[in-house]
């Protein structure tokens, strides 16, 4: 039981709270509640795992086989298919994910591990709609594997390399897929980079997306970890493209760590997008990695290269010490 309620609290990391801040949008937008039990093709429960919910407004399917889409909420499926989850009103493809080791720890399917999406009568992906304070009772939901329903052909693919600035792979990283650059969660994530730093895509077709390189799937960027974005071929201190918003601003952004005493200045280099019809294959999208600015490594470096820093302001308040007058100064 421990295990479980670890790996739901991870898990809900993924995903923003379902309770509305104040009481004002809770009575506004307080959450319903979803119950049901979900089963297979055939009719029988599935056997315990996580429930995920993915907000149908947000317009892009999470029907993809090799890729996974971050839900909005996730809840716990029991062994005999059953579950219970708070939801805020809306509309949402719901899918589940059945999990043989409870342990595992958060992130999309693992190799082995079995992801369903439900089914409506048509085949088609079902959306599972629940109002504001509604208790909904589903009953029965069918679920089906993603390949066997019509939204999963014809996709976009899209192949490229992670590239450290040297050259050399990345291997073991992450493409983060985002239909709008300044939304703080992604749409989809990649699979693992392989030891040449190859990834592979397979998106839904006519929407244009954003591409980022990183080190986890999870949580913004941290200072020395490497980061990239598809169309940004420098580092941020550069002028290279910031991880999170279009524009540069005056500040650092929200995914970049502030660095005292730097300035970041206006970047020239903004993200690019890739936009497919069905069927449609792009290659050689590689996305280059910088390392990210680290506080007093970027600060002395900034010092060296504008003639002035801290060996040389130390040696001007060792001289005013001694009452000796620095030699460049009349």
């Amino acid at each position: 039981m421990k295990k479980w309620i670890i790996v739901l609290f991870v898990l809900s990391l993924f995903a923003p709270l379902t309770c509305p801040a104040n009481g004002e949008e809770a009575q506004k937008e307080g959450p319903g509640t979803a119950f049901g039990q979900v089963v297979d093709e055939d009719g029988s429960p599935l056997p315990g795992g996580v429930v995920s919910f993915f907000k149908a407004e947000n317009g892009v399917a999470p029907l993809i086989a090799d890729v996974h889409r971050i839900p909005d909420i996730v809840g716990r499926m029991y062994p005999d298919g059953r579950f219970n989850v708070k939801l805020r009103p809306g509309s949402y493809y719901m899918g589940a994910l059945v999990i043989t080791n409870p342990g595992r720890g958060p992130g999309p399917p693992r190799p082995g591990e079995k992801f369903y999406y439900a089914r409506n009568d048509k085949g088609n992906l079902r959306e599972i709609a629940i109002g504001t304070g509604e208790e909904k009772d589903f009953g029965q939901i069918m679920m089906a594997l993603p390949d066997t329903f019509p939204e999963a052909k014809n996709l976009v693919t899209i192949q490229g390399r992670l590239l450290k600035d040297d050259g050399t792979p990345f291997a073991g990283g992450v493409v983060l897929v985002k239909t709008d650059m300044n939304k703080q969660r992604p749409d989809f994530v990649s699979p693992r980079t392989d030891e040449a730093g190859r990834y592979k895509l397979r998106l839904p077709a006519d929407t244009p997306y954003f591409l980022l390189g990183r080190e986890r799937s999870v949580g913004r960027p941290v200072s020395g970890s490497y980061i990239g974005t598809y169309g940004s071929n420098k580092p941020i201190s550069l002028g290279g493209a910031l991880p999170i918003g279009h524009l540069r601003l005056g500040q650092p952004a929200s995914g970049m760590p502030a660095v005292e005493g730097v300035d970041i200045g206006p970047g020239k280099d903004l993200p690019k997008t890739v936009i497919g019809k069905p069927g449609q294959s792009f290659t050689g999208v590689d996305i280059m990695m910088f390392k990210m600015p680290v506080p007093g490594e970027q600060r002395e470096k900034l010092q060296g290269t504008l003639g002035f820093g801290v060996n040389k302001q130390g040696k001007d308040k060792e001289q005013k010490k001694t009452g000796q007058e620095p030699a460049n100064h009349k």
